[in-house]
């Protein structure tokens, strides 16, 4: 059982924490024995039953929750290795979970693998306890398990399963870092485009009605848009805010989420990117699935909810249903052309020879270093493109308050 305490450690600094122990009183005995003191105990699941009156201290802690549970996916990947590690030894499974637990630190995710090896305890498998965490471990990652427990290879499926755990979390953090110079870019020149919009052309602005002069149209529309940002500025966070909740609100409707996942593989630029992406899940998922002797019809559903898009998902469908009528692979993905035809003569290949799982896995590794390079192919696009359009943008801001500055000028001499 888990339990929520508030405690004072030696060095008198308070502090909160979770704690596994079978009793309250047993909890209390393992925090006395790490020299902390206990100001007060009580179980995770009470915690979730008592009333929550909103205070600071519980918006806090839920605010952290929430953090805590989106970075626990990224300890999958370690959990695997060390799991994996710990079976080839010769460790049994729960001993081998207990031992992880005490070197997790990531408190949401050590809480859901407290409660796996409860699970197990009581007598349940383990794929089934990892299925009632499906928000951290995928449709996937328990169907593999399960697989290795029926075939009695756990260790060296979890091995697999580590390894690809890893190199997903290694690609999201790689296209995240491409991506991160070209956001804060276009971040910093909208603050100073906002800047010049809001400080500097009003300032000028004055000028011009002091002269009573016909301005440049340019000119015009620049001082209504300083206008606009000066007076309506509180504006400008409510229209963003309202933009994200109508479009996750709309991102979240069956049409919605197809015209979304259409536009994805048509955006210029970026959808040479997404469209890599979508062949590598399919492809190297496929390939790992049935490698590990998962039915390939089942390898075909499970992997149809990996790849994340609308239309790549019917099309995976329909190409089981003609695989399951006693269409080959290769023939059932090419009529419902989703994959590049050189994926597909390869996947027709590797049939012939009767290894079409080895070449799927292949196929999966030449489109990680496909992808690693599109990458930094776009990243070298996006960013002069940027620089250029708001460079355009400000010299727009510039040139249209000099204009009649230099009109001015003009009539003096």
């Amino acid at each position: 059982m888990v339990f929520y305490y508030k405690g004072i450690s030696a060095a008198g600094k308070e502090f909160t924490d979770t704690i596994d122990a079978p009793t309250e009183g047993a909890a209390i005995q393992k925090i006395r024995k790490a020299g902390n003191f206990v100001v007060f105990i009580r179980s995770t699941d009470s915690a979730i039953k008592e009333s929550s009156s909103l205070s600071i201290d519980k918006i806090r802690d839920y605010i952290l929750a929430i953090i805590n549970r989106a970075s626990a996916k990224k300890q999958v990947g370690l959990f695997s290795r060390q799991l994996g590690t710990l079976l080839k030894a010769g460790m049994p499974l729960v001993t081998a979970i207990n031992d992880i637990i005490e070197q997790i630190d990531n408190r949401a995710f050590k809480n859901i693998i407290i409660d796996i090896r409860e699970k197990i305890e009581e007598g349940i498998s383990f794929s089934n306890a990892l299925a009632r965490h499906r928000e951290i471990f995928s449709e996937m990652y328990i169907s593999m398990i399960r697989v290795g427990e029926s075939l009695g290879s756990l260790d060296d499926v979890i091995e697999r399963l580590s390894e690809m755990e890893e190199k997903k979390v290694f690609l999201k953090n790689r296209i995240r870092a491409a991506l991160w110079y070209p956001s804060f870019m276009i971040a910093f020149s909208s603050i100073i485009v906002i800047f010049l919009m809001v400080n500097i052309i009003p300032t000028i602005t004055g000028i011009f009605v002091d002269q009573n002069r016909a301005l440049p149209i340019p000119t015009k529309i620049v001082i209504a848009m300083s206008d606009f940002f000066t007076t309506f500025w509180i504006l400008i966070p409510i229209l963003i805010i309202l933009s994200f909740y109508l479009f996750s609100r709309y991102a979240a409707t069956a049409d919605g989420r197809r015209k979304i996942d259409e536009l994805k593989m048509k955006i210029p630029i970026l959808s040479r990117l997404y469209n890599k992406v979508l062949v590598y899940r399919f492809t190297l998922n496929l390939g790992v699935l049935v490698s590990n002797k998962v039915d390939l019809l089942k390898s075909f559903e499970i992997v149809k909810k990996i790849v994340d898009n609308v239309i790549v998902e019917e099309k995976i469908e329909k190409a089981a249903k003609s695989i399951q009528e006693g269409v080959s692979i290769s023939q059932a993905l090419k009529k419902n052309d989703f994959l590049p035809r050189l994926v597909i003569g390869m996947i027709a290949a590797g049939e012939a020879s009767d290894k079409v799982d080895q070449m799927l896995l292949n196929i999966g590794k030449v489109y990680e270093n496909e992808i690693d390079m599109t990458v930094t192919s776009i990243t070298g696009i996006i960013e002069p493109l940027i620089i250029v359009v708001m460079g355009f943008l400000i010299g727009v801001i510039v040139l249209s308050v000099m204009m009649p500055i230099m009109e001015m000028n003009l009539i003096i001499n």
